[in-house]
């Protein structure tokens, strides 16, 4: 399998696609929150990759099977995700830090368009993206703890998968902060009023 260095990746990455500085540093929730366009829970039922039309940067797709739409906000059934990085024809191109779409995960996402069109993208990086897991008999979230560029070392990725995630936040929890950002009620106003 053919791979391009992390630099040059990076390189093509800072040309092809446009992003604002403040997508690389964490952002708060609240923030997150209100610039998401949307806020959804999911399934990811199907993934390909595909070569931009200059044939320059590889894209990975998924269509996301849409259980629950938070912030009182609608939309269609199922949603596709676009995302730099991918595999096509044995050429795999990685956007280092950037989220990783898997088949059959059981997702939050917040997402948002690309500054070019109407496709959809986790918005902010990995902190637009949760698993969703069982604890306990409830359905928790948790961040994704694999991230573009670290697929290559399988044995992190299991010590990661295993045993480390955080504890996770409710659904619930989770759904009243999302209300509560696009409402402009901030996490820090809330902590005060309690």
């Amino acid at each position: 399998m053919h791979r391009r260095s992390l630099i040059l990746v990076s390189l093509l990455l800072a040309l092809a696609v446009p992003l604002s500085a403040s997508q690389f540093i964490d952002m708060p929730f609240d923030q997150v929150a209100r610039e998401a366009t949307y806020v959804v829970r999911g399934q990811v039922v199907d993934t390909w990759s595909a070569w931009d039309a200059s044939h320059e940067v590889i894209y990975t797709y998924a269509t996301v099977r849409v259980s629950r739409y938070f912030g009182e906000m609608t939309g269609p059934d199922t949603l596709v995700v676009r995302e730099v990085g991918g595999t096509v024809d044995g050429y795999t191109q990685e956007a280092i830090g950037f989220p990783a779409i898997r088949r059959s995960e059981n997702v939050v996402l917040f997402l948002s368009e690309w500054e070019d069109s109407t496709d959809l993208r986790i918005h902010a990086f990995n902190q637009g993206k949760y698993l969703v897991r069982q604890r306990g008999g409830f359905d928790v979230l948790v961040s994704d703890p694999v991230k573009q560029g670290e697929a290559a070392r399988p044995e992190r990725n299991d010590r990661m998968a295993i045993g480390t995630e955080e504890v996770g936040l409710s659904i619930d929890e989770f759904a009243t902060m999302v209300d509560d950002a696009r409402a402009g009620i901030s996490a820090e106003v809330k902590r005060t009023r309690d």
